[in-house]
Formats: structure tokens, sequence, C-alpha cells
């Protein structure tokens, strides 16, 4: 429809007209955006993930822990699939859990994820990521090697590996060195935690975590 058919309607029809373009403008550009996000390949993913990571560490003590926790936690939501994470860090008794137990486990374990970047990565000293390599490992996923140059001392080396999901490429498990699990980790810690002292222990652990971690830092 032309701006002369418009002008020749009532201002009711055209305000309804000015107002469902507005939206479907706003549609299209958020549909456009979430396809460019969905269609990043894991290499970008973690790029992406590592370039915000570098500048909340160039703020980092002006930011503080809170302001760090803010600056990371959508960064690592768009990285990261923590509800996989948390399935596969809890093991078999994740099936056995009702939907709270399940949606309360799965926030505590992303805060206490984003507390752990938050309270490690507290500082710059002129450190920066380099993308090392990607290796598809075919029904596993795709592993993405990147490390972590340091001023003074041996680059570290940090692994992830990343799975498709329905919102693209996201990253559920970090492999320091690559080798060391933090998942495989995580698991041995808070299976046992479940085994010795059932679900509510585990609960308990991870909130005393998240509350350590931002005192601390």
């Amino acid at each position: 429809m032309t701006n002369q058919t418009l002008k020749g309607l009532p201002s009711t029809i055209r305000g309804g007209w000015a107002r469902l373009f507005v939206v479907l403008v706003t549609v299209t550009m958020a549909a456009v955006g979430a396809a460019r996000a969905d269609n990043l390949d894991p290499r970008a993913v973690v790029s992406a993930f590592q370039d915000e990571l570098l500048a909340t560490m160039k703020d980092a003590p002006s930011l503080g822990f809170d302001g760090r926790y803010q600056k990371l936690s959508p960064a690592m939501d768009e990285a990261f699939d923590f509800g996989q994470m948390t399935k596969v860090v809890i093991g078999s008794g994740w099936s056995k859990m009702n939907d709270a137990d399940q949606r309360q486990l799965a926030g505590l374990f992303r805060q206490f994820s984003v507390s752990s970047y938050a309270s490690e990565f507290s500082g710059y000293n002129g450190e920066t990521f380099e993308i090392a390599g990607q290796h598809d490992q075919g029904a596993l996923g795709t592993v993405v090697e990147t490390r972590l140059v340091l001023k003074d001392a041996a680059p570290v080396t940090l692994s992830y590996l990343l799975r498709p999901t329905g919102q693209g490429w996201k990253i559920v498990d970090v492999y320091l060195n690559g080798t060391i699990s933090e998942l495989a980790r995580r698991r041995d810690e808070f299976t046992s935690i479940i085994r010795n002292q059932g679900l509510d222990g585990l609960i308990a652990l991870l909130k005393k975590k998240n509350e350590e971690l931002a005192r601390s830092s």
C-alpha cells in the first residue's frame, strides 16, 4: 500500500496501518537477528563469548562482582546450554526428579557457572584469547580449541565442546588443558552429594557455593 493510498484513508485506519507496519518491521528485524545468531558456527560462538569475557576482565575492578555477573550473564546464556549441562552433571538422578526440582537445579547451576566466571576472571593483565582450531567429533559434537595467552606465563589451553540445539550451536562442556572436563569434575562431586545427602543436600551446596563466590569477589 503506497503513501498516496494511505492518505485517502480515515486517520484511525491510517494509524492502524502505521502501527501494523511498525510491528511487522520489528518482528522481521528480530527474526533476522535470531537467524543470524542461530547460524553462528561453533568457532564464532566461542569467539563471541571470549570477546565479552575479555571486555569484562578489562573493566573488572570498576564492575565489581555484581557488575561482572550482570555483564557475563547474557553472554553465557547465549553461548552455553545450561539445561543440557545440568542434566549431565546430575546424571541418572535427573530423570527421577520432578519438573520443579529440575528447574530449581538448572537455575542454581546456571548461577553457579556465571558466578564462577565472574569470580575467577576478576582482573586484567594483558591477557588475550586465541582460536587454535576446530574439530568435528561426530555424534559427540564439535570441539573448538582456544588459548588464553598470559603475559608472564605459558598459555592455558581451553577447549569447548559444542552441540547443535534449536537455538544454534551451544557450549556443553569446557576442557582445561584439552583433557580435564569441567562437567566430569562437577558430576563426580554432585552425584556423590546426591548419593550421601539427597537432592536437598545438593541444593544446599549450590546455594552455599553461590553465596561464597559472591562474598569472596
